[in-house]
């Protein structure tokens, strides 16, 4: 008697194929959208770390201008006590006052252009990234919405394909199914191999004699003693 979960096996097995198709064009589309998403996560990043550098070198220019005006106001009351010195002693130091605090102000100044030619720089180059971004992001959106309706059709597909492939197994016995999906899970692949003049057509492995008579009535699926696929013949025709 020809084994039943034969040709429903082997149904099973097509479908398998098909469902395995369809993940693979799913699949597919993982790297496209990864290069979308390492591209305006490089936009990003950019703006993030201009911003950052823009916001310390404000910080700076703001202490800067607080310790200038300080300095100014020390040169000022430095120079009105000069002004107004009547000791030769008194008007030596107030003088010596006068130049550390014009020093001061000479440094200080000369860092606060270099800052301020710093600040309009990174002003310049944060509009520079954002406008990156902001055309990242227009160029990336029909993409992937795009993308995103192609995924969407095929996991309808998918599912489609799995509603059917579960219908049909459930026609096979419980145990045998249960082998196949171990092994069919395993390989990736066909788990279900007619044999080939009493060979394994996987990995070659011959049937032993004893076992050729069960394998010829087509009434037996068994697994190969070489790789474990599951074998079965058709039955010879009288």
């Amino acid at each position: 008697m020809v084994n039943p979960d034969i040709d429903t096996l082997l149904a099973v097995q097509a479908d398998d194929a098909i469902i395995r198709d369809i993940e693979a064009r799913r699949d597919a589309l993982a790297p496209r959208l990864a290069l979308l998403d390492a591209r305006q996560k490089r936009a990003v990043e950019e703006v993030s770390r201009t911003e950052a550098s823009l916001e310390r070198e404000l910080t700076r220019q703001r202490l800067l201008e607080a310790r200038l005006s300080e300095t100014r106001a020390l040169h000022e009351r430095y120079v009105a006590v000069l002004d107004g010195a009547e000791r030769l002693r008194e008007a030596a130091a107030a003088a010596s006052q006068v130049e550390g605090t014009k020093r001061a102000l000479a440094d200080g100044e000369s860092e606060a252009l270099v800052i301020a030619r710093r600040v309009g720089d990174l002003r310049t180059a944060l509009a520079a990234h954002r406008e990156v971004l902001a055309q990242v992001s227009a160029d990336q959106g029909e993409a992937r919405t795009e993308m995103e309706a192609v995924r969407a059709g095929i996991e309808a597909e998918l599912a489609t394909a799995r509603a059917k492939r579960q219908l049909v197994a459930g026609a096979v016995s419980p145990g045998m199914l249960s082998k196949y999906d171990r092994i069919a899970s395993r390989r990736q692949a066909a788990a279900l191999i007619e044999l080939r003049d009493f060979c394994c057509s996987a990995c070659d492995t011959a049937i032993p004699l004893q076992r050729r008579i069960a394998f010829s009535s087509g009434s037996v699926i068994e697994p190969c003693e070489g790789c474990g696929v599951l074998l079965f013949q058709r039955p010879v025709a009288d």
